[in-house]
């Protein structure tokens, strides 16, 4: 029962990487008409009521424990996702995808100072071969130096991987959906203070047209990237390990290079196929974490 569990586990964690490699581009197509903060804001005020109607029979096992577990990852991942979009402005989308999959190394560690999980080897080759397969799958070049995009990039895959580690250690026993219901909570308050905040200080102004088409798909990519992936990413921290997570979860670097190639947004390339034969490489050898 065990292994069929974790074996849905893997399962899922690949379709949530083949959905998440195709909504950047509809997310990319939005952003040309709301502003990030505002979006973000909408999309977790939408994912809160999707939440609680998929916990609809676990209402009454909601107690302070998805409190205190929801709020500080909640907190994380609020932070990752601003620094995410706000960073992508300063930076190539190479160096984004490089960074945010800091979280390769990261989660491990976090996990070493949670629960004093023992750091091996085999861990560390896994998540070293994992980001040089997105250093090269990107093309990341080392000239230009570190500014802030870079930093803010960065910053989003450390805030990714406390989510990841603090949802693996202390979510292991919380209902999916009704837990990231709080999370949701956490995420609208943060950004829609942020998207304020950014509005009356100049640094982005709120745009948010009432088009029924536009809404429509913002609705459709929210619900589908977010409402049905994340339980299921959440579900599968409680079987799979969170370093192999973190690992698995930079396979999406190399779908969605496959996704542009696919739609004549860029061109198959060397470096992807070695890059993508890493990361592959990579999620094998994590895979024997636990």
């Amino acid at each position: 029962m065990v292994k069929n569990k974790r074996v849905m586990a893997y399962i899922g964690l690949f379709f949530v990487l083949f959905v998440w490699s195709l909504s950047p581009l509809f997310t990319y197509e939005l952003q040309k008409f709301y502003s990030p903060t505002f979006k973000l804001a909408f999309g977790e005020f939408l994912l809160f009521f999707i939440y609680i109607s998929m916990s609809a029979k676990h209402l009454k096992e909601f107690n302070i424990s998805y409190i205190k577990v929801g709020i500080p990852t909640g907190f994380f991942l609020a932070l990752a996702n601003v620094s995410q979009k706000i960073g992508l402005n300063y930076t190539t989308p190479a160096k984004y995808a490089f960074l945010e999959n800091l979280s390769c190394v990261v989660v491990p560690i976090l996990m070493y100072f949670m629960i004093k999980k023992k750091i091996r080897p085999i861990t560390v080759i896994s998540a070293v071969m994992c980001l040089a397969g997105v250093f090269v799958l990107n093309g990341v070049r080392l000239d230009g130096g570190w500014g802030i995009g870079e930093i803010l990039c960065a910053l989003a895959g450390v805030f990714y991987s406390f989510n990841i580690a603090g949802t693996a250690v202390y979510a292991n026993k919380l209902h999916a959906p009704l837990f990231l219901a709080v999370q949701s909570v956490v995420g609208f308050t943060f950004n829609l203070i942020l998207s304020f905040i950014f509005n009356f200080t100049g640094i982005e102004k709120i745009v948010f047209p009432l088009d029924w088409k536009l809404i429509t798909l913002m609705v459709l990519v929210v619900a589908i990237s977010s409402g049905l992936c994340w339980p299921i990413r959440t579900n599968a921290l409680k079987h799979i390990s969170a370093s192999t997570v973190a690992i698995i979860m930079s396979f999406s670097a190399f779908m969605t290079a496959i996704v542009s190639v696919a739609f004549g947004t860029d061109v198959l390339s060397l470096e992807m196929i070695i890059g993508g034969i890493a990361i592959v490489i990579a999620i094998i050898l994590s895979s024997f974490d636990k």
